[in-house]
């Protein structure tokens, strides 16, 4: 049995449900979850994937809990055993993500193991990537609004434009992590794009359409799309899917929203700066193909 603990945003979710999905189907085993990280957080929207998705999102039982963690099974063992000073006294079945990029140990891991971290990499669910695209189908048809919009991006050379302020902004312990100062990449990724892509239509997503609108000079048509909020934000991520090619943000939930878009005839930019904290490798972030500017 393979038990993944689930945590973050949308993006980061479907990064972990992945991770956990390939090595389950690797061993052909269980796979569960341990959601405690909701039950007391109330950050984003919430547990999405079951809403977003409609996947079985099944939670461990405490039975199952302590058949892959025994001893440390426990909520609070498992807060205090986590830390780095206890790395030796936790069973083997404990599996936290040593870095950020990717990580060959995860080949190893046996049939009974807890994953905990963000595995954030295509890397990690590679050998079943179709699976993976079959999961992340949107369970909801769009509603008329976005619909109307899903059938513009299909008819021009339409290039999603994330730019993700918000907690990467206001608050002051996201921001020592994620704050980066993105004010060279756009117009750099803006001429990289209009230099690929013939008469390309920009559709425009983020939380601050205000900074946008003053620091950012696009060429040619632009829509803003604004309108999914609260419960209805992962609209955004269905939307950018449906755009021919992409200039992301450094944030998984754009990030998904290009891997999303299965045409092999995409574009994606992306920013060589994924974090403020620059110790952090990020190479295995970008998929094979990807402009890193």
């Amino acid at each position: 049995m393979i038990v993944v603990r689930i945590s973050g945003g949308l993006g980061n979710q479907m990064f972990q449900h992945a991770a956990g999905l390939a090595l389950a189907q690797r061993h052909g085993v269980a796979l569960r979850f341990d959601l405690e990280w909701f039950d007391r957080t109330q950050l984003h929207q919430g547990l999405e994937l079951p809403r977003v998705f409609g996947l079985d999102v099944l939670r461990a039982s405490e039975s199952e809990m302590r058949q892959v963690l025994r001893w440390c099974s426990h909520s609070l063992a498992r807060r205090i055993m986590a830390r780095p000073v206890f790395r030796s006294l936790r069973p083997t079945s404990w599996v936290i993500e040593p870095h950020f990029h990717y990580w060959p140990g995860f080949e190893a891991i046996g049939p009974f193991a807890y994953l905990e971290g963000y595995w954030q990499s295509a890397r990690y669910f590679a050998a079943i990537e179709p699976e993976v695209r079959a999961r992340f189908r949107f369970a909801l048809p769009l509603d008329a609004r976005s619909a109307a919009l899903a059938e513009q991006m299909a008819a021009c050379n339409s290039v999603s434009l994330h730019v993700r302020c918000g907690d990467f902004s206001r608050d002051p312990t996201v921001r020592r992590v994620h704050g980066v100062d993105l004010s060279a990449y756009y117009p750099a990724a803006v001429t990289e794009i209009t230099r690929r892509v013939a008469s390309p239509r920009f559709f425009v997503f983020s939380d601050e359409p205000e900074w946008v609108a003053k620091n950012l000079a696009l060429p040619g048509p632009i829509t803003l799309v604004d309108h999914n909020r609260g419960p209805d934000s992962y609209r955004d991520m269905q939307l950018m899917a449906a755009c021919r090619h992409h200039l992301i943000a450094n944030s998984s939930f754009s990030w998904w929203g290009a891997w999303l878009n299965p045409s092999p005839e995409k574009i994606v930019i992306a920013p060589r700066q994924w974090f403020r904290v620059t110790s952090f490798d990020t190479k295995d972030i970008y998929c094979p193909g990807w402009i890193i500017l």
